[in-house]
């Protein structure tokens, strides 16, 4: 029922259809008169008016409709979860959405999907708990079972310990850079002192502790980066401009330029990274197919810059509601996840085997 719902949603075409027909029946059924008594023949009329206008005001109340990019991943034991970020509205008053989807790791079926509120940010994730803010309120998420372990409000940070019982100036969940984020929230007091809260052990940490990393590649434009500490990082690969336009190649970071024997002759439109695999060594990257940056390349080549494999994005997702475009993305236990519009792929970056894709 929710595909359908989300396919519904999604098409302008059958939403104009299904809305007229639900008006004119509603209209031509309120023309007649099918009891007797006048009373109950104007209740009826009422009730016919009143569903059509709750019809309609539906569409403000109810979200669903296919998802165009995400903006936030994490990835568990058994599950991973996607947080999307989308405005509604159109051109009148619009309403900012964030939906949470929870999909099984080794399948790619999402197990469900919620409404998180207008603002929502994942920080962190440890087996198959997540930790995100749904609006101001942090929620520790047990994404395997699909329930709440707790929720602390904004207002009730001062009962979790004497120390913040002062109030507070500011709760982030997010710093770093990059993916290299730590899952501890950070806490301003209104007294100007600062602590470190730990949502899967619910612990209070004083500032002078030390911040674990997670390890990940880089969302930086220009180089694939692996952050494992504050400013501690190996830059893997960078993109130079070949010339003066939009074409660019691709050459060694400074601190692998052991790794790679050559360099790659072949230019590419905005080239951007997903992964690198040392060991098997082999990396992941796209480029776009024209400067429109519509349909896109993605190529696996090794450390020779020999091509493994190349697939275009509509390859690997054809489907006239999607619009091609990478957001995220994650390499883990040699599966590289990442999305392609709405679309979440799992695949192996030597081989190109796919193991899933999965429409959300």
């Amino acid at each position: 029922m929710t595909e359908l719902l989300d396919f519904l949603y999604s098409s302008v075409v059958w939403m104009t259809v299904i809305m007229i027909v639900i008006l004119f029946l509603c209209v031509g059924f309120a023309f007649a008169n099918p009891f007797k008594n006048k009373k109950i023949n104007y209740a009826y009329k009422a009730f016919l008016y009143f569903f059509a206008f709750c019809f309609m005001m539906s569409f403000q109340f109810f979200y669903y409709g296919y998802t165009e990019e995400f903006k936030e991943m994490r990835i568990g034991e058994t599950t991973i979860c996607l947080l999307e970020s989308y405005e509604r509205g159109g051109e009148g008053p619009s309403e900012n959405v964030c939906r949470l989807h929870v999909i099984d790791k080794a399948t790619g079926v999402r197990k469900d999907r919620y409404y998180v509120g207008s603002t929502a940010q994942l920080v962190g994730m440890r087996n198959d708990t997540l930790c995100y803010f749904k609006n101001y309120d942090l929620v520790l998420f047990d994404a395997a079972n699909l329930k709440e372990i707790y929720v602390i409000k904004k207002d009730e940070w001062g009962t979790i310990s004497p120390e913040l019982s002062v109030g507070m100036e500011g709760v982030y969940g997010r710093h770093g850079v990059g993916n290299s984020i730590s899952s501890l929230v950070e806490l301003d007091c209104k007294n100007a002192k600062k602590y470190w809260f730990d949502p899967f052990s619910k612990k209070l940490l004083n500032r002078g502790q030390k911040v674990n990393y997670v390890r990940g590649f880089s969302n930086n434009t220009y180089e694939l980066t692996v952050e494992f500490g504050l400013n501690k990082q190996v830059n893997y690969l960078k993109d130079e401009y070949a010339g003066g336009n939009s074409l660019k190649r691709i050459v060694p970071g400074y601190s692998s330029r052991n790794l790679f024997t050559v360099k790659d002759s072949s230019t590419y439109i905005d080239p951007f990274f997903l992964c690198i695999d040392t060991v098997k060594r082999v990396f992941v990257f796209g480029h776009f197919t024209t400067t429109d940056r519509f349909d896109f390349y993605l190529e696996s080549k090794d450390f020779d810059f020999i091509t493994k494999w190349k697939k275009i994005s509509t390859d690997l997702v054809k489907e006239s509601y999607n619009k091609p475009k990478v957001n995220v993305w994650q390499y883990i236990d040699d599966i590289l996840y990442f999305n392609n519009g709405g679309f979440m792929v799992a695949i192996d970056p030597v081989t190109s085997k796919t193991y899933w894709i999965t429409r959300l």
